[in-house]
């Protein structure tokens, strides 16, 4: 393992390696959750008409204006048919919201303000209508070319519905990257196995693969590999060229039997940095690989071979589980989000309140609740505790000199799961 580095440090090494991802078209249908990679523009003024806002009658203001209260109604204007017209001053259309402003009018008077009697409308007696009350002007909202959604933004509901008042019914966004989740460890079987006293049953690939495609950043895959180094670097060696992405867990500490680092130092070279001074996930790893090209990137290579030259990325975890979780949250998951966005996702900053414990040179990446818009903090026992995850929603980064002391309202960077 080498020298520790910082969290700091460790964000800065893999952000000089990310690359922007590729684009796709995908129907509006299928954009749920995908990072939109165009500006979306305004293919009309928006409303595009006059557009009435409550039901009730449209008149000409100067008729009530001139003492006018009994309107004649001559015809009724539907939402979805083209304007009528206002023949006669001191006459009125009866309105439906939604519907165009018909010719003539500048003033809709709700229906709550009027009696309706003999096909005439007659205004209450406090009743004193504006012009151009009631009325939601074309154009108000956005001119036609304007940009409604901006490259990079997630397509939720109101994105998408956005997109489609602009007729965008097919857009580009990023194309998700291949993702190969690979555990290890002789003592992990199947979830669906039966183990025997000295096994436990694998749950950090269903983990991972829940965060990665809750949130829409990849296309997972998952494998378990024995402690083997063989059959190791038989498995890196093929996954290479078919995925963007490889995610270690385990394999990757001093152990006699931790086999994940020297088998990937031995294909790709010297990993960019193997040690952060962090509680939990202290061993973690990283490397880049450069399709078609070897010798691979190097740790010492500069930032801006990195960013453009590095397309495959490996991220090795330690295999406790409170590690695996921490270091996706805090390294995997913005890393994805960069990938998939073009900009790098700021943390959240929310007074944390509780206590936690590591080495004071350390950083704390402790997993917490948010309660009333504030982090409680949920220490785990140990990181092998995967239940202490259980009804968290993220993880809280502290500097370790506040280990051990009770925080009330100290500012937090947060990591969400989700």
């Amino acid at each position: 393992m080498q020298n520790l580095i910082s969290v700091t440090q460790a964000e800065n090494i893999i952000c000089q390696h990310l690359t922007t991802a590729a684009v796709e078209i995908v129907p509006l249908s299928k954009a749920q959750g995908r990072y939109l990679r165009e500006d979306i523009l305004a293919d009309r003024p928006l409303p595009p008409f006059d557009r009435v806002m409550m039901d009730g009658i449209a008149i000409a203001h100067a008729s009530f204006a001139s003492g006018n209260t009994r309107f004649p109604i001559t015809g009724t204007q539907a939402a979805g048919t083209p304007a009528l017209t206002l023949e006669n001053a001191d006459s009125c259309i009866e309105v439906m919201t939604g519907c165009v402003l018909p010719h003539g009018c500048d003033c809709i008077i709700p229906i709550e303000h009027i009696d309706l009697s003999e096909n005439t409308a007659s205004l209450h007696s406090d009743a004193s209508p504006q012009a151009q009350q009631h009325i939601h002007s074309a154009g108000s909202d956005t001119a036609a070319g304007e940009i409604l959604l901006n490259s990079g933004q997630v397509l939720n509901a109101a994105e998408l519905a956005i997109a489609a008042s602009c007729g965008a019914t097919h857009l580009k966004v990023s194309a998700l990257p291949r993702i190969l989740i690979i555990t290890t460890g002789d003592e992990l079987v199947a979830p669906e196995v039966t183990p025997l006293p000295h096994q436990i049953r694998r749950s950090h690939a269903t983990a991972l693969e829940a965060l990665i495609t809750g949130m829409k950043l990849g296309k997972v895959e998952s494998l378990h590999i024995a402690d083997d180094p063989l059959a190791l670097k038989d498995t890196i060696t093929e996954a290479l060229p078919a995925h963007d992405i490889l995610i270690f867990t385990g394999g990757i500490s001093k152990g006699k039997y931790d086999y994940v680092a020297p088998v990937l130092t031995e294909l790709l070279g010297s990993p960019h940095f193997h040690g952060i001074a962090q509680r939990p996930g202290k061993p973690m790893a990283f490397w880049t690989h450069k399709p078609n090209n070897d010798p691979t990137t190097r740790a010492d290579d500069s930032a801006a071979e990195g960013r453009e030259e590095c397309k495959r990325l490996i991220f090795a975890h330690p295999g406790n589980p409170v590690s695996v979780m921490a270091c996706a949250a805090r390294y995997l998951i913005p890393s994805l989000v960069e990938i998939l966005s073009g900009r790098s996702p700021t943390p959240q900053q929310i007074p944390a309140t509780g206590s936690f414990h590591c080495p004071s040179h350390f950083t704390g990446l402790v997993p917490c609740r948010i309660n009333n818009g504030r982090i409680q903090l949920v220490p785990p026992s140990n990181s092998g505790n995967f239940l202490a995850l259980a009804a968290t929603d993220g993880i809280a980064q502290l500097p370790g000199e506040l280990t051990g002391k009770e925080l009330l309202n100290e500012p937090a960077s947060f990591y969400p799961w989700a």
